[in-house]
């Protein structure tokens, strides 16, 4: 990064390195500041952005000012060029901090716009940099509920809002551009990275009205509460909401009541670049972060839009378009399989991994239903929650997860494969998973059960005598894709699995739905390499450290199998070929996929 001279005075001078973003930051004012002071101030308060503990605790994160340059470019081509040259039109950036968003806003446009903030220092800041506009200190989730709600609190108390911006909220003349990057917050005992929860940060009169409304849980979330503020102060009013935001809103589960009845604006256009770009995230869990412009007065449902999004590079050029999937929620995957009812006299342990019990949590899921076979985790319907999707030969500890029964095995199996096959990236990480459009082939439905019974998300074992709860209980692996018929041909030097095996004499679901259905090429090559692997396993039986894996038993799970070979070092060009095979599995689902519409393209 170049070194820049900052001519603070006729007699003093001070270099400074800076990075680029602070580069960029600055830039864009150094043009237009000729104030020592200012410059000063400006200098001091970009040193003080990389202590962000407060910021990240308020949920406020500084807009990369190449991505509001282009969010200034897209409003203009909705609201008009130079809109600032009509005097009737207003900006209000209720979440202003710094003015960052309006720093590349040109100078005759101040007069316009109204910048208000949480706290006194930034309002300090803003006055500096921006005159002629109207900065104070205003906090929109409490102030002035009051008056907006009617009976909601009470009444008696004066605005809080300048005198000159509530004149132009009751002028019908007035067309409004709100420009905002809400904050990201919501109250939920999440840690962040400062190790600090949010379990505070949305108490706050808003919640209280949305409470009241039955909002549920998005009424706990910081953007909503902005959202639902915003759409009853501008409602009957000309106004255009400019927002930075995630895009969860548009098609998650809990955004649906305020789809329904809150947000029912007119989508005009927006932009979508990754959250990697906001100074103090995550690169390792990067997700899409939209502006998009929404034109208030003009009302419409969300579903019944077509939101195409412009996708940006990190330097702000467009890359690719992408179509938002906002469909109902009714039709997201995770409601297309009708569960079983567990029993209450049904119990197995727990499990939080293939072989570790999770008997600590207290919510604890360990019961079953009739006819159980092994359970499905699924938590979430969208890419995010790609990870959380797993089989297990118990119940999984989780509050995501059902029991499989034979009745939903194929269904269970392709919604495993779905949602593993996709590879996710920022782009698709709020997509949800929708079931199908159409009724899925047998061959479609071979292959998910193929590829998940060799996959990493496979989790399945077999345990025996595990202590529970005052009682002993045996975990059946009935995910064992070969008949005990079978393996009796092999070749098993050990004398006490040939014992368990005899004493069994019971092949497992998997064996025998395998045995009764007709498999692609592909799915044929999957499971002859998988065959190959389970026959080493038993060949080499007595190499393997079994106790550390609490094998027992012949029906060893297939993580159990997969984890006892490789710590001994043994199969591994076996496993690059089932790999191989996998893929090219993969690569013939992955295009039915999105032909069914499970996911988009």
């Amino acid at each position: 990064m170049p070194k820049l001279i900052f001519h603070l005075s006729n007699n003093e001078k001070k270099t400074k390195k800076i990075d680029k973003n602070k580069y960029e930051r600055f830039w864009s004012l150094y043009e237009r500041v000729s104030d020592p002071d200012v410059i000063r101030e400006i200098i001091t308060k970009l040193d003080c952005l990389t202590e962000e503990d407060e910021r990240r605790f308020t949920g406020e994160y500084f807009t990369p000012p190449r991505f509001a340059g282009k969010a200034i470019k897209y409003i203009e081509k909705v609201a008009g060029k130079k809109w600032w040259n009509d005097p009737n039109v207003r900006l209000w950036d209720m979440a202003a901090g710094t003015g960052n968003l309006e720093w590349l806003l040109p100078v005759k446009a101040h007069k316009q716009i109204y910048l208000s903030t949480l706290l006194q220092d930034d309002v300090n800041y803003c006055k500096r940099l921006f005159p002629e506009a109207t900065s104070f200190k205003y906090d929109y989730l409490n102030d002035d509920i009051d008056y907006l709600f009617g009976d909601m609190f009470s009444k008696g108390k004066s605005y809080s809002l300048p005198d000159n911006l509530v004149k132009d909220l009751n002028n019908p003349d007035i067309k409004w551009i709100i420009f905002i990057n809400p904050p990201f917050g919501t109250a939920q005992p999440g840690k962040l990275q400062t190790g600090k929860y949010k379990n505070d940060i949305s108490k706050n009169k808003i919640q209280k009205v949305m409470e009241r409304c039955n909002y549920g849980e998005v009424s706990r979330e910081l953007f909503s509460q902005f959202l639902y503020r915003i759409a009853n102060e501008f409602e009957n009013k000309k106004a255009l909401l400019c927002m930075f935001s995630k895009i969860k809103y548009l098609n998650s589960n809990n955004d649906q009541k305020l789809r329904d009845s809150v947000f029912l604006f007119k989508y005009e256009r927006g932009f979508a670049f990754s959250s990697a770009n906001f100074s103090g995230t995550s690169k390792a869990s990067q997700f899409p972060v939209g502006f998009l412009i929404w034109d208030i007065h003009k009302k419409d449902v969300i579903e019944k839009q077509r939101i195409m999004l412009d996708l940006l590079d990190e330097d702000g050029y467009k890359i690719a378009e992408k179509v938002i999937s906002t469909k109902n929620r009714k039709g997201f995957l995770n409601k297309w399989i009708d569960r079983p009812q567990n029993s209450r006299a049904n119990i197995l342990p727990p499990l939080g991994g293939a072989i570790k019990i999770k008997d600590s949590n207290k919510d604890i899921r360990h019961r079953i239903c009739a006819n159980f076979i092994g359970s499905l985790m699924c938590c979430g319907n969208d890419f995010q929650q790609q990870n959380l999707t797993a089989i297990y030969s118990a119940p999984q500890a989780s509050a995501g997860s059902h029991s499989i029964t034979p009745k939903i095995f194929e269904q269970s199996m392709v919604v495993h494969a779905v949602r593993r096959i996709p590879k996710a990236n920022w782009i698709n990480d709020r997509d949800q998973f929708m079931q199908p459009i159409k009724k899925l082939s047998q061959e479609f439905i071979n292959d998910c059960v193929v590829w998940s019974l060799f996959s990493r998300s496979n989790e399945t074992s077999s345990l025996r005598n595990v202590l529970y709860k005052g009682k002993r209980h045996q975990i059946i692996n009935q995910f064992f894709p070969f008949t005990l018929s079978e393996i009796l041909k092999w070749d098993i030097p050990d004398k006490d699995i040939i014992e368990s095996i005899k004493k069994d004499e019971t092949d497992r679901f998997v064996a025998n739905w395998l045995s009764e259905h007709h498999l692609s090429k592909e799915a044929k090559e999957v499971l002859k390499i998988g065959r190959s692997i389970y026959k080493l396993y038993f060949e080499s039986f007595n190499q393997l450290a079994t106790a550390q894996f609490k094998i027992e038993w012949w029906d060893a799970g297939w993580w159990q199998i997969k984890k006892a070979l490789q710590d001994q070092n043994l199969g591994n060009e076996l496993f690059l070929q089932l790999a191989e095979a996998q893929d090219k599995l993969k690569d013939k689902l992955l295009p039915e996929i999105i032909d069914y519409g499970f996911v988009t393209e």
